[in-house]
């Protein structure tokens, strides 16, 4: 278990989280993990830029996939940590247009529908769009064959340092996959997509509920009920808390997310510090929704979560550490 900062202990408890130790040779911090899923009993990891970054995407393009029930064992102390996993290629990135490739910055999210596989890829802050590609997943041949022709652009808006779509999920009750921004500090809110799975028809612009700091994945429920990731580091300030959108909000966080009100009475700079992070889980009862509920805040200390997958009573999280030393790449279960 890792300890809690004195300046967090006040924020969650450490008894609604277990970190899941990942098998040695994939759990660098080049490994950048940016999303995950879970399909057909068996987790499946997205790094951020495959095996290569600097290849990007003319180069061998690798995630991972790990046995559910092995993760169930580390979670129930029957097993120290995971050890097992299968790489999955994923072809024909190569064949992309040079559009994308041009202003490609990675992957972002996963989802898995019928053993078709989505995967968004964010791009340079300043382009106009995001992308959402689609492909067939090949248990027997552990390969993703990407359709290079038909994809999906969602155009981003506004230009946000570092924001992209970086949450994707299926909604069963809709058949439709739901794309939300990563940042949704707007007047009135967000905004979304509501996106075919066939990429045929038109996206379906939606709102998305008001939200302070990042949004950073999203799954859902059969009854298509979203839950999010909602993470801050000080990093992000400028950015999120100091735009021309926002401007210094600390007393309206201190409403909006009383887990931080008692910091912030203390120190009024305290969300600018470089110690200080939050990690919180949300949710929303359909996409219609206007309002995000917290679920339980966690553990975020050296830790960029960006991915969330449903699990047992709570979810699988992950990080995408950056490939730096302040940080650690972590799988890691949270109960609610």
């Amino acid at each position: 278990m890792i300890s809690i900062p004195a300046f967090l202990s006040n924020v969650y408890s450490q008894d609604n989280y277990r970190q899941i130790p990942l098998p040695v040779n994939i759990n660098s911090v080049n490994e950048e993990y940016s999303g995950m899923t879970i399909w057909k009993s068996r987790l499946y990891l997205l790094p951020q830029y495959g095996s290569r970054k600097e290849t990007k995407l003319d180069g061998d393009f690798f995630i991972y996939t790990i046995s559910c029930d092995s993760v169930g064992g580390v979670i129930d102390r029957k097993d120290s940590g995971l050890t097992a996993y299968r790489s999955i290629k994923v072809n024909n990135l190569q064949k992309l247009p040079d559009s994308i490739k041009k202003y490609y910055e990675g992957f972002e999210a996963i989802t898995i529908v019928n053993g078709k596989v989505f995967l968004s890829i964010e791009t340079t802050d300043t382009y106009d769009s995001c992308y959402l590609l689609k492909g067939k997943l090949d248990t027997n041949k552990n390969e993703i064959n990407i359709d290079p022709v038909i994809y999906a652009a969602i155009k981003r808006y506004p230009y946000i340092v570092n924001a992209g779509f970086e949450s994707v999920t299926y909604l069963p009750q809709e058949n439709k996959l739901l794309a939300l921004y990563e940042y949704n500090g707007m007047t009135g809110g967000g905004i979304g997509f509501l996106i075919d799975t066939a990429f045929k028809k038109p996206l379906k612009k939606i709102n998305a509920p008001f939200l302070y700091f990042r949004l950073t994945d999203i799954t859902a429920t059969s009854h298509d009920k979203i839950y999010g990731i909602n993470y801050f580091w000080n990093g992000d300030y400028n950015y999120y808390l100091d735009n021309n959108l926002q401007r210094h909000e600390e007393e309206n966080i201190k409403n909006s997310i009383p887990d931080l009100k008692k910091n912030l009475n203390a120190d009024p700079g305290y969300l600018k510090k470089n110690s200080t992070c939050y990690a919180r889980i949300i949710m929303i009862e359909n996409y219609r929704n206007t309002k995000w509920k917290q679920v339980v805040s966690f553990e975020c200390a050296k830790n960029n979560w960006e991915g969330l997958a449903l699990f047992r009573k709570g979810a699988l999280v992950i990080t995408d550490a950056n490939r730096s030393s302040h940080q650690a790449t972590t799988l890691a279960y949270v109960s609610f």
